[in-house]
C-alpha cells in the first residue's frame, strides 16, 4: 500500500451545520450517524485505504473532547492529530487551513467532513502528479440513486439545490471556470480569453464540488499572506482557476515581480507559485516529469467521477438521502455482523436485520417492530411500538404506543407513551409530550431556535 508522505491530509470537521441547525444544536456535524458511523467516519477511512497514515483534523474546541472520544471508538489505524479553532470565530475553510499552515510542510489535500464516495483516491492523486497541477478538484456527476424517493422530515417545502456552474476542457481536463449559478439571473459572461483558450470548453451545471481538492504547498502560502480570504472554494479556487488565464511573466525570477493587475496590492500569486531550483531539480527527476508543459506556471484541474457514489450529507436532504441508502451500498461499513452491535439487545422477532443499523448498548423490547432505520447507541425503544425509515440518534428513549415513519430523532430525545410521528424532525434534548399527534414538524424548544 503506497504511503503519500508527499501530501498533508486535512479534514475540515469544524462546521456548524448552519443548514441542519435543529441537528447540530447539541452534537457537531462531523457526529451526526450515517448507517453504523459517524459522518466523519467515511472521509478518514477514504484516506486509511488510500496509504494515509496520519491526517489532521479541524475541529471546534467546545466539542474537541466529544469527537476525539467518539473517533478513538472506530478503530481506525491511520494517525490522527486534532486541531481546535475557537467556536466563536466565524472560519472559512481558508481560515482554519491558514490557522495550521505552520505545521504544512507538503502539498496538501483537503476534505469535508460530511463527504461520502466510493472513489478510489489514487486516481485523483494521479491526475494531480501527472500533470503537475497547482490545483486539483474533485467533482461527481448527476446521482445515480435518484430513484429514492422519498419526503424530507419537517414542514413540506420545495427542495433548493446548489448549483455552481464548473466549466472545463474535455480533452485535458483542465479546470478553467468555477462560478456559483445564483450569482447570474439569465445569462452569464464568458471571457473571449477563455474561449479562445479552450475549443472544447464544457460547461456543467449539475455537477456536485465534493470539497476535495489537493493544492501545492505555495497555495497555502498565498492564503498567509493574502488574508481577506476567507473560504476555499468561494473564494480562492475562482480566484487561482481565473489566474491561469491571466498575463503573466513566464521566466520570472524568485524576486522579480510580473507588471501585472498593478492597482491590485493583493500578494503576486506568480512570484509565490514559482518554483525553487531545488524544486525544479526534484520534479524533473520524477516518473511523472515528463507530461507537463513547463512553461505554465498556474495549472488547475478537474477530475470528474462519472460512475461512483458522492454525496456530501450537508443538507438535510442528502443526509437523508444517503441513510436511505446506506445499507444497499458497500462503502466502508465493515462485516455484516458490524451492522448491528453484539452489545445490543434485541428481544423483538420483528426486526429487519437487513435494514437496519444498531448501536451498542441499545435495547429493543419485545413486541416492537423496526424496519429500514437506524438506531444509534444506549437507546431503549420499549414495546408495542413501530418505527420504519427513521433516524434515531444516541441516547434516544421511544417510550411504550408510539408509532414513528421517515422521523429524525436526534440526541437524547424522548418519545413519550401514544405517539403518532410521521415526516418529523425531533431536535437533541426534546420531550414530546405523551399521545401528541405530529405531521411534517419539527419539534424543538423555542428558547434553542432562537439561540440557533
Amino acid at each position: 500500500m503506497q504511503n503519500w508522505l508527499e501530501f498533508q491530509a486535512v479534514v475540515m470537521a469544524a462546521g456548524k451545520g448552519s443548514r441542519i441547525p435543529e441537528m447540530t444544536a447539541t452534537k457537531p456535524k462531523c457526529l451526526l450517524p450515517v448507517g453504523n458511523k459517524p459522518m466523519i467516519y467515511y472521509p478518514l477511512k477514504l484516506l486509511e485505504n488510500a496509504g494515509f497514515r496520519d491526517t489532521k483534523i479541524i475541529v471546534a474546541d467546545n466539542f474537541l473532547v466529544d469527537i476525539q472520544e467518539e473517533v478513538d471508538q472506530l478503530g481506525l489505524e491511520i494517525n490522527l492529530s486534532f486541531v481546535p479553532i475557537q467556536s466563536d470565530k466565524d472560519w472559512g475553510t481558508a481560515d482554519s487551513l491558514r490557522h495550521i499552515s505552520d505545521n504544512i510542510l507538503t502539498d496538501v489535500i483537503v476534505l469535508s467532513c460530511d463527504l461520502i464516495t466510493d472513489i478510489d483516491l489514487h486516481q485523483v492523486l494521479n491526475v494531480y502528479r501527472n500533470n503537475n497541477a497547482s490545483l486539483v478538484s474533485l467533482y461527481f456527476s448527476p446521482s445515480q440513486d435518484e430513484q429514492c424517493v422519498f419526503t424530507v422530515p419537517g414542514p413540506k417545502s420545495k427542495n433548493k439545490f446548489e448549483k455552481d456552474i464548473i466549466g472545463y476542457d474535455s480533452k485535458t481536463s483542465r479546470l478553467l471556470l468555477m462560478a456559483s449559478a445564483s450569482d447570474y439571473e439569465e445569462t452569464m459572461p464568458i471571457s473571449s480569453a477563455l474561449l479562445n483558450k479552450c475549443s472544447n470548453l464544457t460547461l456543467c451545471s449539475k455537477l456536485l464540488d465534493s470539497h476535495m481538492y489537493i493544492m501545492k504547498r505555495w497555495l497555502v502560502n498565498y492564503l498567509v499572506k493574502d488574508v481577506d480570504i476567507s473560504t476555499l472554494k468561494g473564494e480562492l479556487l475562482p480566484f487561482v482557476v481565473k489566474k491561469q488565464l491571466s498575463r503573466h511573466c513566464k521566466n520570472i525570477t524568485l524576486n522579480e515581480k510580473c507588471i501585472e493587475d498593478e492597482e491590485d496590492e493583493k500578494p503576486d500569486i506568480f512570484n509565490i507559485s514559482k518554483e525553487s531550483d531545488i524544486e525544479t531539480n526534484i520534479r524533473s527527476m520524477s516518473c511523472f516529469g515528463n507530461t507537463y508543459n513547463f512553461e505554465e506556471i498556474i495549472k488547475c484541474y478537474a477530475f470528474v467521477a462519472d460512475s461512483n457514489i458522492g454525496i456530501r450529507a450537508n443538507t438535510l436532504y442528502d443526509y437523508c438521502r444517503i441513510n436511505k441508502i446506506i445499507h444497499k451500498l458497500n462503502i466502508n461499513l465493515g462485516d455484516e455482523k458490524d451492522k448491528i452491535s453484539p452489545e445490543a439487545e434485541i428481544l423483538s422477532n420483528q426486526f429487519d436485520k437487513e435494514t437496519c443499523f444498531v448501536g451498542p448498548n441499545t435495547k429493543i423490547m419485545e413486541k416492537t417492530s423496526i424496519k429500514s432505520s437506524t438506531i444509534g447507541s444506549r437507546c431503549t425503544i420499549n414495546p408495542k411500538t413501530r418505527i420504519t425509515d427513521c433516524i434515531l440518534m444516541n441516547g434516544v428513549t421511544i417510550e411504550e404506543r408510539c408509532v414513528l415513519h421517515n422521523c429524525i430523532v436526534c440526541h437524547d430525545a424522548v418519545i413519550s407513551a401514544g405517539c403518532e410521528l410521521k415526516d418529523c424532525l425531533i431536535s437533541g434534548n426534546f420531550k414530546v409530550p405523551s399521545g401528541g399527534k405530529h405531521y411534517n414538524e419539527v419539534l424543538t424548544a423555542m428558547e434553542r431556535l432562537m439561540e440557533i
